[in-house]
């Protein structure tokens, strides 16, 4: 039983990001689509009547543009799920690509005559530009570690191919052929396509082929489009027309990869989500003092003095208590939570909120935590100890160190969602070190807090903790159950755990069992037990 809890996977397809903070929203793509047709339908527009190929030409750009767009939008939500920001730079490479089919769509719409060298040349410069658009990005995702910001592609872009276009003679304006000097820019820009590609592919990630895979397919098609444009004898040949379409053919397979990979999880994770906020939203209106809420004041009213606080760390004299956490469908017990106990009258939640007011909070985490883990070789193999941690405390040195000193397999790393979190970026990089040890990472008193669930998003946990509140009267109340069933459904999808806190009466058991709930903890199973 631990071993499903402690090694299973994640497999979250939805950005650890709110909607409304997402790079690559549907409002951005729907922006980028506009400006595309803003552009195009003026360019069609200007074509003279009586030019149906000038006319395809546009239509072909404009197709083009519109894939980029897309492309570039899926590849920044991929990133987004993944953290992997080398996905968001070849999202890059893609923006770049939507940027000169408008150009090219421009460029389409002015009638050669009126100047036909230098119409021809920015032509030429455009086709070099796709060129070497996703393959300058793709070889320059290292170049990010250097602090080398993705303006850095378009730069050399303009500047070399402008340089290029302007000051060579690429093109014969009397025949309308490209010369030598021109075919050997398309065969070089060929080859570093095919190196990029080659590059590209060495370097997928295991576990992340399909979005990788897509990319790679499109920087595998732009040495064949290279050939193409070398072999061609001018902007309407067929070989060029051939070109155009596998540029088109290059933009659209990894489209539909990338639509295919989110649709895959991330549209039916998003759905799924928003029903459940949608849920728990409706339950805390018409409830909005449930059972099972933390009858300890919020305020600071009554907190222990900073001298109090001192002299508890000074005293070290905390104890621990442990906690069993029970496979419900089996009744045995797979884990234990470790809990602080400071003696006297004061609540623990009471200590550590004074901890923090005073600015001792990491010092006293320190106390606790170094209390915890040393029960860890005391436990029966097999089972883990889960811990409490703030995020503040994930961020100091001292205790990552304890950590990593630790079984990081054997812990479950726990983070209240009551608790703020100040950067996520870095909390979410915490927790990627810590599972990479083994570690798993939960959310503890989930719907206690905020009823959008969104610090579960945005942590993305391995388990999920249900709060007291959604599980009291989950044996009584209909509607709690569907959201117990809701949320477990959801958790299994993501590859999460659901375990139920707060149970008290024997007829929750059977109630959880029936809603998908496998694992719990609560004074009916066991209760906290202080080690001397």
């Amino acid at each position: 039983m631990t071993t499903s809890l402690v090694e299973r996977p994640g497999r979250w397809a939805l950005p650890p990001q709110p909607p409304e903070t997402w790079v690559g929203s549907v409002a951005t793509l729907s922006l980028l689509i506009a400006v595309v047709a803003g552009v195009t339908v003026p360019s069609l527009v200007l074509i003279p009547l009586g030019e149906p190929d000038t006319a395809l030409l546009a239509l072909l750009y404009a197709l083009g543009a519109c894939l980029s767009a897309a492309s570039a939008y899926l590849l920044v939500v991929q990133a987004s799920v993944t953290q992997d920001r080398r996905l968001a730079w070849a999202a890059g490479g893609f923006a770049i690509l939507w940027v000169v089919y408008l150009l090219r769509s421009v460029n389409t719409a002015v009638p050669e005559a009126n100047a036909p060298e230098t119409n021809l040349r920015f032509a030429a410069a455009l086709s070099l530009c796709w060129l070497l658009a996703l393959p300058l990005t793709a070889v320059t995702a290292t170049l990010r570690r250097y602090g080398v910001a993705l303006l850095a592609v378009p730069v050399l872009l303009v500047v070399g191919l402008g340089l290029a276009a302007y000051t060579l003679p690429l093109v014969h304006v009397a025949d309308v052929r490209i010369t030598g000097l021109g075919r050997g820019l398309a065969l070089g820009a060929a080859a570093v396509g095919a190196g990029a590609a080659l590059w590209w592919r060495r370097r997928v990630p295991r576990g992340n082929r399909g979005v990788w895979g897509w990319v790679g397919a499109a920087l595998m098609l732009t040495p064949v489009v290279g050939l193409l444009r070398a072999i061609s004898l001018g902007r309407h040949d067929p070989t060029a027309w051939a070109s155009l379409v596998v540029e088109d053919i290059a933009l659209f397979v990894p489209l539909m990869g990338l639509y295919a990979e989110s649709a895959r999880g991330y549209l039916r994770q998003a759905r799924r989500w928003r029903q459940l906020e949608t849920e728990i939203r409706q339950v805390r209106v018409s409830s909005a003092l449930l059972p099972g809420l933390s009858t300890t004041p919020e305020d600071e009213a009554g907190l222990p003095e900073r001298s109090d606080v001192v002299d508890l760390i000074a005293r070290a004299d905390m104890q621990v208590a442990l906690q069993p956490v029970i496979d419900l469908t089996t009744g045995t017990v797979v884990g234990q939570e470790a809990l602080a106990r400071f003696g006297g009258r004061v609540p623990t939640d009471r200590w550590f909120r004074a901890s923090v007011l005073h600015g001792l909070g990491i010092e006293l985490e320190h106390l606790t935590l170094a209390r915890a883990l040393a029960t860890l070789d005391t436990l029966p193999h097999g089972h883990f100890l889960a811990i409490n941690t703030s995020p503040a405390a994930l961020q100091d040195s001292g205790i990552l160190t304890m950590l990593a000193a630790s079984d990081l397999s054997r812990l479950v790393v726990e983070i209240t969602e009551h608790d703020a979190v100040n950067d996520y970026d870095d909390t979410r990089e915490t927790f990627r070190r810590l599972r990479a040890g083994g570690a798993r990472i939960a959310v503890d008193d989930v719907g206690a807090g905020f009823a959008s669930l969104r610090h579960v998003l945005l942590l993305q946990p391995d388990i999920v903790k249900l709060d007291t509140s959604l599980t009291r009267d989950v044996h009584q109340s209909s509607r709690q159950h569907a959201i117990v069933r809701a949320l477990v459904t959801f958790a299994d999808e993501v590859g999460a755990t659901v375990l139920a806190e707060g149970i008290e009466v024997a007829e929750q058991v059977p109630a959880l069992l029936e809603a998908g709930v496998t694992l719990g903890q609560g004074w009916h199973l066991g209760v906290p037990v202080t080690l001397p």
